[in-house]
């Protein structure tokens, strides 16, 4: 009977290949089902562009859903398919942070100021190309999201501002160049999708941090056109930044992140910028609490949207603007023009492409700390490194010298410097020395004296309450969410132990160390402790008792190399008259140990050169506070003499610049015209080196202020011994303008103009006059 019966349902089935149609027909009918309804949902779409999917987003949002989307970590909205984001992320010179907070163990490449140094974009372009292929790598394995708020692009004015170490230069033009540099390699080039975003910060005119949360920078729309505003518009015309962040501050009077002439007149209608604007970290509540420039928190909320910031880090967004779209202090057509531009940088970043369509994707982890990225670390590192001083050739140490002491407070540190995550290698110069000499040259070590003294910092970390958007956190809940005071626990720790020891003990024991050896490497400088975000520098002094340090080991040994690993310039006078070799190594990143001993030893050759002025005083300068750069600030209208001009650095080799042509001897300001200048270049020394070749233009008869002389052109060439290399610059008209305040326009005044090239600012070798009619 059991086989009966399975006969019998073998027979009631159906033949094979019909049934194959059948499943076919169903699964077609679903795939067109689901193809009607994505055609439906046009926001999952593929095939269609990117702002027809944003508005069709946009429009599905309620009111609540979208105020929760324009804060800088915004929930998922499970409904439709819309995942979790987090838009505060940090990369200023490697990445910092995961998602969760915790530092995070990625290549960290040499601090802002240090590439800066490098006078080489393409060097930043790679770098920052590693950082962001580092970041979509943790992005793929869920550890981190990918829109970064960096690169710091406000210019050094003023060498006691707190965060000077995080920008590139105080000149706008080479600020530009590495900027745009940086925003290419960080984004990617690719015509449709980003890899990461990048947020040049903080715009606008944002250079000191005693009045952090309630400054105001006057400054006229010439300088803020000419000087504060060219590396954000660079960046963004030139770079595709998709995003920039706005500053605390208020600029002429009006806070910058309520500010629509900056961020709708300037940044979108002048500039045409698509991206959208990020408020620096409480910068709205500042707004009304610090400001006073609106009551409430929803009259600040309506005010910074209607400017044109988008999005708010911090809580103002997500408790007021509710409140102000329902009070009738914002129209709700306000937020869904700020959602479309969030939205279409997520879309942009390939959130919702299908991820075989994305060109990041399949990036491996594999990249994440690997040797290549490590070797970039060192040759940035490397290109950095500026030779201040080398008296009668002093460097590079000879290996035949028998001992060597490497005595310092940052001797056997690997100071990084800020928005630094956690990279597995960290080489101190003190290993970096003793891993180049190895066993053939003897290494001692003291540390000499601490940078930090007792009465600097009075509380602990325990103490330190501070308040966020009006609310007063507690210690961890400020170390779970902020970078920042996690680095100040880890610096604390540090700050315990140096208070342990004593300074007199330890220089007398350096000193004793001094007079024992054939040589001895100072490394003095700098940590976070003495200048810092939220701190200025007091003056451009030694923190501590740094100069009594070198005065005594100077007096016990005077065959002393000075280097120095800091975040801004410290007036060594002192320094500059008596020690025979001075070298600027900044925050260096994580191979500066393996950098500075490949330098002081001559296994390579530094070409760095300063991005900043050296200046012999913070007495020589106006008060941080005041913005106006023609009262005597930078290289632009400095008309005292500095210790170090702009420009600034030697070499083991010499260069000889010869035969500077112009392809003709006027200019014409009617029409789209340009000169084309050439020179050669030759190394007339024993070594291979690098030369950075700058051009500079000065404006003779300008019937309005000028700057001393301008950067205009600059490249870094490498030259092998005696080989010669033309350069090649092309002016065009805007290397000649100037913003006619007047007539609200750049503006070319017909005269003369003085061509100079040269090795710095100072150091002009070549000259030729050109008339602009």
């Amino acid at each position: 009977m059991e086989n009966k019966k399975n006969i019998q349902k073998q027979n009631n089935r159906l033949p094979v290949k019909t049934m194959y149609i059948i499943l076919s027909l169903i699964c077609c009918l679903l795939n067109f089902g689901a193809q009607a309804q994505n055609k439906e949902l046009q926001y999952l779409d593929a095939d269609l562009p990117l702002d027809v999917r944003v508005e069709d987003l946009v429009s599905r949002l309620t009111l609540e859903e979208k105020v929760k989307q324009m804060s800088n970590m915004v929930p998922a909205i499970d409904r439709l398919q819309v995942p979790a984001f987090n838009y505060q992320g940090e990369a200023l010179h490697g990445l910092a942070e995961t998602n969760g907070g915790k530092l995070i163990q990625a290549t960290s490449f040499p601090q802002s100021i240090a590439m800066g140094s490098t006078w080489n974009p393409q060097l930043m372009q790679n770098v920052a190309n590693a950082i962001s292929d580092e970041a979509r790598a943790f992005y793929e394995i869920g550890e981190m999201d990918i829109s970064f708020w960096s690169p710091n692009i406000n210019v050094l004015r003023d060498p006691r501002w707190g965060r000077n170490d995080e920008a590139y230069s105080e000149d706008p033009y080479l600020m530009s160049k590495i900027a745009v540099a940086f925003v290419k390699g960080l984004q990617g080039e690719h015509p449709k999708y980003l890899k990461t975003i990048a947020a040049p910060k903080h715009f606008a005119a944002n250079n000191s941090e005693f009045n952090r949360h309630d400054g105001n920078s006057e400054v006229e729309e010439r300088w803020l056109r000419e000087y504060y505003f060219p590396a954000y518009k660079a960046s963004i015309q030139e770079g595709g930044a998709f995003s920039t962040m706005c500053a605390y501050n208020r600029v002429n009077g009006v806070p910058a992140c309520g500010n629509e002439w900056l961020l709708t007149t300037v940044l979108r209608k002048d500039w045409g910028f698509q991206g959208y604007v990020v408020s620096d970290c409480g910068a709205i509540m500042d707004i009304y609490e610090n400001h006073k420039y609106v009551g409430t928190p929803q009259e600040a909320s309506a005010l910074a949207v209607k400017a044109g910031c988008e999005l708010n880090c911090g809580s103002v967004y997500s408790d007021a603007l509710l409140k102000a779209v329902k009070n009738g202090l914002l129209d709700e057509k306000y937020l869904d023009t700020a959602l479309k531009r969030l939205f279409l940088a997520r879309y942009k970043l390939g959130l919702f492409a299908p991820k075989d369509e994305m060109p990041y994707s399949n990036i491996p982890k594999e990249v994440i700390e690997s040797e290549e990225h490590q070797d970039l670390a060192l040759q940035a590192a490397r290109e950095s490194i500026i030779l201040l001083k080398n008296d009668k050739n002093a460097l590079p140490l000879s290996k035949e010298i028998k001992s060597i002491a490497v005595i310092g407070p940052n001797a056997d540190k690997c100071q990084l410097g800020s928005y630094s995550g956690d990279p597995t290698r960290r080489i101190s110069i003190l290993q970096g020395v003793k891993e180049k000499v190895g066993e053939n040259i003897e290494v001692f070590h003291e540390k000499g004296c601490n940078i930090t003294f007792k009465d600097k910092i009075n509380f602990s970390p325990e103490e330190w309450i501070k308040k966020e958007d009006g609310k007063e956190v507690t210690k961890e809940e400020i170390y779970a969410t902020s970078l920042e005071e996690r680095e100040f626990e880890m610096l604390y720790q540090d700050y315990l132990e140096e208070t342990k020891e004593n300074d007199e003990a330890l220089i007398a024991r350096a000193v004793e160390l001094a007079k024992k050896v054939d040589h001895v490497v100072l490394v003095m400088g700098t940590n976070r402790f003495i200048s810092n975000e939220e701190s200025d520098a007091e003056n451009l002094n030694w923190p501590g008792n740094q100069g009594k340090l070198i005065k005594n080991i100077y007096a016990a040994n005077p065959n002393v190399t000075l280097v120095m690993v800091k975040g801004f310039q410290i007036s060594i006078n002192w320094e500059n008259e008596n020690i025979p070799a001075i070298v600027e190594a900044w925050y260096a990143g994580q191979e500066q140990g393996h950098a500075i001993a490949d330098v002081l030893f001559g296994d390579y050759n530094p070409g760095g050169k300063l991005p900043v002025t050296y200046y012999k005083s913070e007495n020589d300068l106006p008060h941080i506070g005041d913005y106006d750069i023609t009262k005597g600030r930078t290289y632009w209208f400095f008309n005292k003499e500095a210790l170090y001009p702009f420009g600034y650095g030697l070499s083991y080799t010499t260069f000889d610049f010869k035969n500077l042509k112009a392809s003709k001897n006027v200019f014409s300001s009617k029409q789209n015209d340009k000169v084309e200048f050439s020179l050669d270049v030759k190394n007339t020394g024993k070594l291979k080196g690098d030369e950075v070749v700058q051009l500079y233009i000065k404006d003779l008869e300008s019937s309005v202020i000028q700057p001393i002389k301008k950067l205009r052109a600059f490249n870094r060439v490498s030259l092998k011994k005696g080989e010669t290399k033309t350069v090649t610059f092309i002016l065009t008209d805007k290397d000649f303008n100037f913003w006619d305040e007047k007539t609200k326009n750049w503006k070319i005044e017909p005269g003369k103009f003085e061509i100079q090239i040269g090795a710095s600012s100072q150091d002009i070798k070549l000259k030729k006059t050109i008339e602009v009619f």
